[in-house]
């Protein structure tokens, strides 16, 4: 395959959704998410709500199979009720944002059981519009916009862009600032005047270091133990940054 023909099949790259039993297998998504719920609460807080605000919605963008988004709603419909709903009667519409490719089985099995609010699924990459323009209250995002919205190129010696050649590593660094600027663009337009967005991330520390690294190098490892080939390993890279 020519050189050509590379860079073609890395920009036709698409992340997929999660598969497999991600609901039970997601305690440290869910850490994250339950981190973040003093910001929510501030956020809220500074929401301006109005009799026009109803029906609220609220999409939460990279919601996988369910279970972490419900909670988070759950804890953010508690707190707009006790802090704002005094003034008017809520009725909530609730968006799960993942891409096409999501186990949406698992999540309407989640929305189906749900009696507090309703519940919709949208099936598009958060990196394109979702919703209407001036329609969504409260968006939300946890650990999700590292996840970027395709491969810039193969990482030469381990599947993560923290071992990267210094190339490399630019390239990734590029992607993930177009990507990021992308979804705060796209989101500004689907936001009412004065909703708000509260979105979580995965950083590293100054030294580089991350929670990731020691899962993601352990990985790799386990990578060279089957029997791939050298492009097969090469094609092994996973497509996130976070700074």
């Amino acid at each position: 395959m020519d050189s050509q023909s590379n860079i073609s099949d890395i920009k036709s790259y698409s992340i997929a959704g999660m598969a497999g039993s991600y609901n039970e297998n997601s305690s440290p998504q869910l850490l994250a998410v339950q981190h973040a719920i003093p910001l929510m609460r501030k956020a809220i807080d500074a929401w301006e709500l109005s009799p026009s605000s109803f029906p609220t919605i609220i999409a939460d963008f990279g919601s996988s199979h369910g279970a972490n988004t419900t909670f988070i709603i759950k804890t953010m419909l508690d707190y707009i009720k006790q802090s704002k709903c005094q003034l008017v009667d809520p009725s909530f519409l609730i968006i799960y944002n993942d891409l096409p490719s999501n186990d949406w089985t698992a999540v309407f099995n989640i929305v189906n059981e749900e009696s507090q609010y309703y519940g919709l699924g949208n099936g598009r990459s958060f990196y394109s519009q979702c919703l209407p323009s001036n329609s969504l209250s409260i968006g939300f995002s946890s650990t999700s916009p590292q996840w970027l919205s395709r491969k810039p190129c193969n990482i030469s010696n381990h599947c993560i862009f923290l071992f990267a050649q210094a190339s490399e590593r630019a390239a990734f660094r590029m992607q993930a600032t177009e990507d990021l600027e992308q979804f705060i663009k796209i989101r500004s337009h689907e936001l009412i005047s004065g909703g708000v967005l509260i979105v979580t991330a995965v950083c590293s520390d100054n030294k580089g270091e991350s929670i990731l690294n020691h899962v993601c190098d352990c990985l790799y490892q386990c990578s060279k133990l089957l029997t791939l080939s050298e492009q097969e390993l090469l094609d092994y890279t996973i497509p996130i940054y976070f700074s």
